[in-house]
């Protein structure tokens, strides 16, 4: 099971959301996650909505975005800290309207989505479903010096009795009753 995570400042500022953006893309595929398109439609959308929403509604000056990815479960988490109480409310937007379509586009994309109170703020968190991964080279030389090891385990030892079947045709314990 691999799991990988990080997290990062940014001052509150509109060009913080393409650079969460960047960056959180940029830690998921450091960490040697292959994103298809719509994964990685996905992650942009929805860092993007948590950090917006976040440099809207707060007056903090800094933020926090921590990313986390389990491969084995093919989950990523985005977390977006920041200093303002209020908890997102998912409003009405009209047909031309440039706003309140967040929450939306977030649960849309999110396999799950939520916010909480912290001690300096608020968290808002998505969980994101990974494609996917094929399986590395590691991962198969891992699996095989498993297996080895395994086999060199059962193998008999100097000075210990060999291991045998216990309805071998050739074996000399006696058989039991079933």
């Amino acid at each position: 099971m691999r799991v990988c995570s990080s997290s990062f400042f940014l001052v509150r500022d509109p060009a913080a959301t393409p650079a969460a953006r960047r960056r959180v893309r940029a830690l998921v595929v450091g960490w040697g996650v292959q994103l298809d398109e719509d994964t990685r439609l996905a992650l942009d959308t929805v860092t993007s909505e948590l950090v917006t929403n976040a440099v809207r509604h707060t007056q903090a000056p800094m933020l926090t975005v921590a990313v986390h990815v389990n491969v084995s479960l093919r989950r990523a988490l985005v977390e977006v800290y920041d200093g303002s109480i209020a908890l997102p409310r998912r409003r009405r937007a009209g047909m031309t309207g440039e706003s309140g379509r967040g929450l939306e586009l977030v649960e849309h994309f999110a396999l799950a989505h939520g916010s909480e109170r912290t001690e300096r703020g608020k968290r808002v968190w998505a969980e994101l479903a990974l494609p996917e991964q094929p399986v590395t080279r590691r991962q198969v030389m891992a699996a095989s010096r498993r297996a080895v090891r395994g086999v060199l385990r059962a193998l008999p030892r100097p000075g210990r009795a060999p291991i045998r079947p216990p309805f071998a045709p050739d074996s000399t314990r006696p058989r039991t009753a079933a």
